[in-house]
């Protein structure tokens, strides 16, 4: 089964809100696994078009830089909306490197990860998330929930849809690098 690497906004602007050292450096470990066995991996920007109000994303800002870009010359789509395939130029490019299963690592958990993961699957792709290589610039004090670890609520959400698989980066080595 072929198999795809989905990076989701993995830009300046989210990373320079909070210390997330430890998610970018289990992406990176992500992303360097797909290079060494030679699998596609593609980078989705999010973009905002709209110049009203202070987006963080508005286009031609410096927050759009990606920040990980591997070792290889990988393509980069824009998107505007929270699901990656937002962008049909994304599921042209799945198809024409015959994806069959898409990994998904990046940012915002509650948004682009998860949009991008239930459409991926909705598209008829087997969909892997890679919980402990996602984050978020939110907290529980952001939704008024106490408690709350946003990663895990939305990882187990996805989980027990038994429709999209979540793993983490261990789990992710021990099941398809053998």
């Amino acid at each position: 089964m072929n198999k795809a690497l989905i990076v989701l906004d993995v830009q300046y602007g989210i990373t320079s809100l909070k210390d997330f050292t430890v998610q970018l450096g289990k992406i990176e470990a992500v992303i360097a696994d797909f290079e060494q066995q030679h699998e596609p991996i593609i980078y989705m920007k999010h973009v905002d078009y709209d110049q009203e109000g202070s987006s963080l994303f508005y286009k031609n800002t410096a927050n759009l830089e990606i920040i990980i870009m591997g070792t290889g010359q990988y393509p980069v789509m824009e998107k505007s909306k929270p699901s990656a395939f937002s962008n049909p130029e994304l599921r042209t490019w799945l198809q024409e490197h015959q994806v069959e299963h898409v990994f998904i690592v990046g940012f915002n958990m509650e948004y682009c990860c998860l949009f991008t993961a239930i459409t991926a699957e909705h598209e008829g792709f087997k969909v892997t998330l890679i919980e402990d290589a996602t984050g978020s610039v939110n907290t529980a004090e952001t939704y008024e929930m106490p408690g709350l670890d946003i990663q895990d609520f939305v990882g187990s959400i996805l989980n027990w849809s038994n429709c999209i698989e979540v793993l983490y980066v261990d789990e992710y080595k021990e099941m398809y690098r053998i």
